[in-house]
């Protein structure tokens, strides 16, 4: 199983940040390299417990389809998704949000998870998926706080 924990600082008060790191609108904004879009319909943009999220995108120049469900919700400091489809073997996300003195956000992503196929996923997993993932999460940090910027 591989860890990697991403913080970005977001200029916008930790109700915010929490919000808009659960909108389903939200999501693909923040995501333009891999061209992430909602396939999943909602009837509310702000996802809650049990909600599952089905979205596409591409990675390595694949298409690849990805449903996860909110596993754990505490509002404001923290919610969970895991992947409930998809090409990983396992796939969790934790999302922690803490205040900071000057009314910022600080927002942990910590993914756990493991690619399909054992040892060769586990080698896969220890030469790039690794970097792959972080570099995807700290890109994709800077994108949502130039949209909570906008805000």
């Amino acid at each position: 199983m591989v860890k990697v924990r991403v913080e970005t600082i977001v200029s916008v008060p930790i109700s915010a940040c929490f919000d808009l790191a659960r909108s389903v609108s939200t999501h693909p904004l923040t995501t333009l390299k891999s061209r992430e879009r909602v396939v999943s319909k909602h009837d509310r943009d702000l996802l809650e417990l049990g909600d599952e999220l089905t979205l596409e995108a591409t990675h390595f120049r694949v298409q690849q389809r990805l449903s996860s469900k909110l596993v754990e919700f505490d509002r404001p400091t923290s919610f969970t998704d895991q992947m409930t489809k998809g090409a990983f073997k396992s796939f969790r996300h934790q999302h922690l949000f803490e205040s900071l003195l000057d009314g910022a956000t600080k927002m942990t992503d910590i993914l756990e998870f493991e690619s399909p196929l054992g040892p060769l996923g586990r080698l896969v997993d220890r030469l790039f998926m690794r970097k792959y993932m972080e570099r995807f999460i700290r890109e994709r940090g800077l994108a949502f706080n130039d949209v909570a910027g906008k805000l």
